[in-house]
């Protein structure tokens, strides 16, 4: 494995490579805020709050406001900065970085290993993220990975699609059980996972709930033939704070406007989601998938 200096040096040198990327500057940094805009604004609700965050949120936050500000070369020296000091949210922000191609050269096998880095020091939704990277363009559209890898993050999967997890720890005989399938099966099943771990790794982000001052619980119905995904988001809410609130004074506006962005974020997930895989001409109209996913209180 690259050793952390050389890796801080790969991504500097790889930046002068934006020029021969197929995409703009311009046009992967939309693509990039579009999917992590949320992510800087739980930064704002903190602050509100008079939370100070980590100092691995603040490196977070640095390589982030480099990025809005079209910042490439800030954005890398922060991000260098962040993997120097080896912060599991670098190595994941760094991943999604070389997977996009944000200010780097897109290099999915560089995005993996960062990934692998974040998982090893057990950062949440890491494993979801790989499931829905092996299944995109940027992973080579490898559905067997991607099945895989969702199994291993235990993605909630229709029936037929889960009965190869108990084998996930043999990769001759799950990839046996998958060539087993009758026709189409793989490929929707292999459509379903890439979805719902898409969301997983959003919703599973340690700090997306709590930057919002939320918590409670969010149900995901996803019903794979129709490309549909219903969410049932009105048991979040911010925890009870000491005192009365009074209805209409300004606290209580914040916290409406808290959950109300929170909601659209997680909405804006789903949809992300839903956009990024094409739907397989055969897909079974009785499968349904359902998540829950439970938010801690905000710290």
């Amino acid at each position: 494995m690259r050793c952390l200096a050389g890796l801080a040096l790969a991504v500097a040198a790889a930046l002068p490579a934006w020029a021969q990327s197929t995409a703009s500057p311009q046009d992967s940094g939309r693509q990039f805020e579009a999917g992590r805009n949320a992510e800087l604004q739980q930064w704002q609700w903190r602050a509100q709050r008079g939370v100070e965050l980590t100092p691995a949120q603040k490196a977070v936050d640095a390589v982030q406001q480099a990025i809005a500000k079209r910042d490439c070369p800030g954005a890398v020296a922060a991000l260098n900065a962040g993997l120097a000091k080896s912060y599991p949210e670098i190595f994941t922000l760094a991943g999604a970085l070389y997977e996009e191609g944000v200010c780097v050269r897109p290099n999915w096998d560089r995005a993996v290993g960062l990934y692998e880095r974040a998982i090893a020091a057990k950062h949440p939704g890491v494993t979801a993220r790989l499931a829905a990277g092996y299944a995109s363009k940027a992973g080579g559209k490898d559905l067997a990975a991607a099945l895989w890898w969702a199994t291993r993050a235990r993605t909630p999967l229709p029936a037929p699609c889960a009965e190869v997890a108990p084998l996930a720890a043999d990769a001759d005989k799950f990839i046996a059980a998958l060539q087993a399938w009758p026709a189409g099966r793989f490929e929707a099943c292999a459509y379903a996972a890439a979805v719902m771990a898409s969301v997983q790794a959003d919703l599973e982000e340690p700090d997306l709930a709590s930057g919002f001052g939320m918590a409670g619980t969010a149900v995901l119905r996803f019903t794979p033939a129709e490309g549909r995904i219903d969410i049932q988001d009105d048991a979040i809410d911010a925890p009870p704070a000491a005192g009365v609130v009074v209805a209409g004074s300004a606290q209580d506006g914040e916290r409406r406007a808290a959950r109300k962005a929170f909601q659209a974020e997680i909405r804006a997930s789903a949809d992300r989601a839903l956009k990024r895989y094409e739907k397989p001409a055969a897909v079974p109209a009785d499968w349904r998938v359902e998540a829950r996913h439970v938010f801690a209180a905000a710290r």
